[in-house]
């Protein structure tokens, strides 16, 4: 059966899901936390992320690793929404949105843009099929 043309230019959402789900865990465990602690965390968790994106893709591994950054994001403005929620009944404060400042959002954003890309770059050169010379 031959394949769609169409297919191999789209993003499978189940990686990016779980490469997105591993990265907002440490934008979690870095809120409220000092910038050492949050670029750390960020580092790492990014770093997997992309990482199980691109090992779950069956191709596009470095487009399934920015899209697991910008789910992780997304993710992360949930469980803050959820958070403010909670804390409108009675619960611990939630941390903000966006720590310090907008420049230093932009800053730790592409920090943790640039090691998802190495996850998924990792994943790729791993899975990528062996060449034609062999010795």
């Amino acid at each position: 059966m031959p394949r769609r043309s169409g297919a191999a230019a789209r993003l499978d959402p189940i990686p990016v899901a779980w490469g997105g789900l591993v990265a907002s865990i440490g934008l979690m465990a870095g809120a409220g936390r000092d910038w050492p602690v949050r670029l750390a965390a960020a580092a790492i968790s990014f770093a997997l992320g992309g990482f199980f994106a691109g090992v779950r893709a069956s191709s596009r591994r470095l487009g399934h690793a920015v899209a697991a950054w910008a789910a992780a994001y997304v993710l992360h403005a949930c469980f803050i929404a959820l958070a403010l929620v909670i804390d409108a009944f009675a619960g611990r404060p939630s941390p903000p949105l966006v720590a310090g400042s907008g420049r230093d959002w932009l800053i730790a954003a592409a920090w943790a843009l640039v090691f998802a890309l190495a996850g998924g770059y990792v994943a790729n050169s791993w899975l990528r099929p062996a060449g034609r010379r062999q010795r």
